[in-house]
């Protein structure tokens, strides 16, 4: 009886209050989980761009800068023109030396260089795949390439690799094939 009916009601009132609170709490932590969903979507998106224009740069810059890049390895060094490279191919294809699908693959190699080593001043033909991040994918695919290459050219050929940074079954696989390697810092 002392207390007022707003008193009374006042429990009620404040049940109602956090109902309400918490349901406006669970919205928004909806809406948030929807923008972080959105955000990580985006964040991916991003990252698969920059790294195909991080690859393409780097593909520009090795292709200009040949020498610099292979100075370790090569006294004289110089990109093979395509055209010349896909007769060689093409006429491997007729003679049964490699295939319709291996001379296609060769073909989408980043570089081939024509060169000597340096320690043996042998001619060699070098298989450039350039890659931002450098894995075993990417090793194993030189590896693949520079062999149907020396089939094609009978020359030797050499596989190599051109990136920024290296996975470590990447490098493993490197040394226990003897690819070249050319890990490029600014």
């Amino acid at each position: 009886m002392l207390l007022t009916q707003e008193l009374l009601e006042l429990p009620k009132k404040f049940e109602n209050f956090r109902q309400n609170v918490e349901e406006k709490f669970d919205t928004l932590e909806k809406m948030v989980q929807e923008v972080k969903k959105s955000a990580d979507a985006i964040e991916r998106k991003l990252d698969k761009d920059v790294w195909s224009l991080k690859g393409m740069w780097l593909e520009i810059k090795v292709k200009n800068n040949i020498l610099s890049f292979f100075s370790e390895y090569l006294l004289d060094a110089k990109a093979i023109d395509q055209e010349k490279i896909n007769k060689d191919l093409s006429l491997a294809m007729k003679k049964g030396i490699i295939s319709r699908e291996e001379r296609v693959d060769v073909l989408r190699l980043d570089l081939i260089i024509e060169g000597t080593l340096l320690n043996t001043e042998e001619p060699v033909l070098v298989a450039v795949e350039v890659s931002y991040t450098i894995d075993d994918f990417d090793v194993q695919r030189t590896i693949n390439r520079a062999k149907i290459l020396e089939r094609a050219t009978g020359k030797r050929v050499l596989p190599a690799v051109v990136g920024y940074e290296i996975t470590k079954k990447a490098q493993n696989l490197m040394e226990k094939e003897g690819v070249l390697r050319v890990v490029f810092s600014e």
